[in-house]
C-alpha cells in the first residue's frame, strides 16, 4: 500500500514538473515576454508580425525595399540601396536583448544612443545626390558589431570590428560565437555613463560614456568628425543594413533608473 502511494506521489510530482516546464516554455515564447520579464519592466520592441515601433531614418517610412518580416524575424533583404531601421522611441538608460543570426561573410550591427542629426563622417556636400541620400538613411552611433568573423577575412586590428566590439573603439574579450546560420543573443546595457556588451550570456566589454579615455579613442577614428560622439544622451536603437542577410528576433528592452 505504501509502495502504491509512493508511486502515485512520484507520478504526481512528475506531472507537476511537466506542467511547470510547459508553463515556463510558454512564458518564453517567440517574440513574447514571460510573466517574470513583464514584472521586471521588459517590453517588446518587435512583435514578430508587424513593423510597429520601427521606421526609417530621418522620419522616413519603414524601408520595405531593404527589410522584411519572415518567420517571426525581421531581416534584411539583399539590397544595396541602404536604409537602417530605427526605433520610434528614444532611450537613455536601458538593457536591450536581441537574438540575431547572420549569413556567411555577413556584416551588420546594433547601434544605440543614435542622434538622427548626426551625419556620416564621410558625408560631403559635393557628393552625388544619390550617395548623399543613402548616407542620410544610415545611422551614426555607438555600435555593437555583428560580423561573420571568418579567420580568412581577418586583417590587422580586426578585433576592433569583430562581433561584440564597440566598433573601432573597444575589442571584445573572448567572444563565444555561434556560426553563421545559427542564433546568438546580444545584450547591451547602458546605466548612466556605464555601458556593457554581452554575447550568449558572457560579458565582452565595458566602458564609460563621456569619459576622457573613450573620447581619446574616438579622436583616433573617423568618428572624431561627428560632434558629440561618445557623449551620453538619449537616443534611438538602430538595426543596420550592410547589404548582407541578417535576422533579428526577440528584441526586447527595459528602462533602467
Amino acid at each position: 500500500m505504501d509502495y502504491k502511494f509512493r508511486l502515485l506521489g512520484i507520478l504526481g510530482w512528475a506531472v507537476a514538473v511537466c506542467l511547470i516546464t510547459s508553463a515556463g516554455l510558454a512564458g518564453a515564447e517567440l517574440n513574447g515576454l514571460s510573466t517574470e520579464e513583464k514584472a521586471q519592466g521588459w517590453k517588446m520592441l518587435f512583435d514578430g508580425t508587424t513593423t510597429t515601433g520601427w521606421r526609417g531614418m530621418k522620419g522616413t517610412p519603414f524601408p520595405s525595399q531593404t527589410w522584411t518580416i519572415e518567420d517571426g524575424s525581421i531581416r534584411t533583404l539583399e539590397d544595396h540601396s541602404g536604409g537602417d531601421l530605427i526605433t520610434e522611441e528614444a532611450f537613455s538608460s536601458f538593457e536591450l536583448a536581441v537574438e540575431w543570426k547572420i549569413s556567411p561573410r555577413g556584416n551588420s550591427g546594433i547601434k544605440y544612443l543614435v542622434q538622427e542629426e548626426w551625419l556620416s563622417p564621410h558625408f560631403r556636400p559635393d557628393l552625388p545626390e544619390r550617395q548623399k541620400h543613402n548616407q542620410w538613411l544610415s545611422a551614426v552611433g555607438p555600435e555593437y558589431q555583428i560580423l561573420d568573423d571568418d579567420p580568412a577575412e581577418r586583417h590587422p586590428g580586426w578585433e576592433l570590428s569583430s562581433t561584440g566590439s564597440l566598433y573601432l573603439l573597444y575589442s571584445p574579450h573572448n567572444p563565444q560565437i555561434n556560426p553563421p546560420g545559427e542564433w546568438n543573443t546580444a545584450r547591451i546595457v547602458v546605466r548612466g555613463d556605464h555601458a556593457e556588451h554581452w554575447l550568449n550570456g558572457e560579458k565582452l566589454l565595458e566602458y564609460e560614456l563621456s569619459s576622457p579615455e573613450l573620447l581619446a579613442r574616438v579622436e583616433k577614428t573617423k568618428f572624431r568628425k561627428v560632434p558629440g560622439y561618445g557623449i551620453r544622451g538619449p537616443g534611438h536603437i538602430v538595426l543596420t543594413h550592410h547589404g548582407a542577410p541578417v535576422w533579428f528576433r526577440n528584441i526586447k528592452i527595459r528602462k533602467l533608473e
